[in-house]
């Protein structure tokens, strides 16, 4: 019986509290932030491109014929290509970036490496896959594609993992297009 009533007098007690919460929409992004935020967004739209390939050559690998294996592992070297060239120009904008606060330098250290370890990966791919998508290694595609797709897809998860510790860091949010952002409360 005790209990119940320590519970009912928080629970009564919260309520007021709970009526003064303050909503407010999230500061505006200086422009720093924002153009790092624009460079890190583009690359990450090309790095879908890599998942979705690589999900449909994983989802077709064991069906498929010759010449789809072939297109599938062809969609992936083209995706990796696409994205290999876009690094460069974003770990170039991440570097740009000012800022002096202890924190953002170590998640901005970190992306940083993993920014070069996201192009050591494409590379990777852009290697095996180009390799798998010539004439007559259909089979070669089945038998290893699905592997080699999954090894990629993993690079992309570690990257995003350290692309969302530095957003959170710098204070930027990204919301899908059209997505209703929600205001923080505080």
């Amino acid at each position: 019986m005790r209990a119940g009533g320590l519970f009912l007098l928080v629970f009564v007690a919260a309520g007021p509290l709970a009526a003064q919460t303050v909503i407010r929409p999230a500061p505006p992004l200086d422009s720093a932030r924002v153009a790092v935020r624009d460079a890190l967004v583009q690359l990450s739209d090309s790095l879908e491109t890599i998942d979705a390939a690589a999900a449909r050559l994983q989802r077709d690998y064991q069906q498929a014929s010759g010449a789809s294996l072939l297109f599938r592992a062809r969609m992936v070297l083209e995706a990796c290509n696409r994205s290999a060239g876009i690094v460069p120009s974003t770990r170039a904008r991440v570097m740009a970036t000012k800022i002096s606060e202890p924190q953002r330098v170590h998640h901005r250290t970190n992306l940083l490496t993993a920014l070069d370890q996201l192009k050591t990966d494409l590379g990777r791919c852009e290697s095996e896959f180009a390799k798998m998508s010539q004439a007559g290694q259909s089979e070669t595609v089945r038998g290893y594609g699905n592997d080699r797709a999954l090894r990629v897809q993993g690079a992309l998860r570690r990257y995003e993992r350290t692309l969302r510790e530095f957003y959170g860091a710098m204070g930027i949010r990204v919301v899908p297009a059209g997505a209703e952002t929600r205001p923080t409360s505080g």
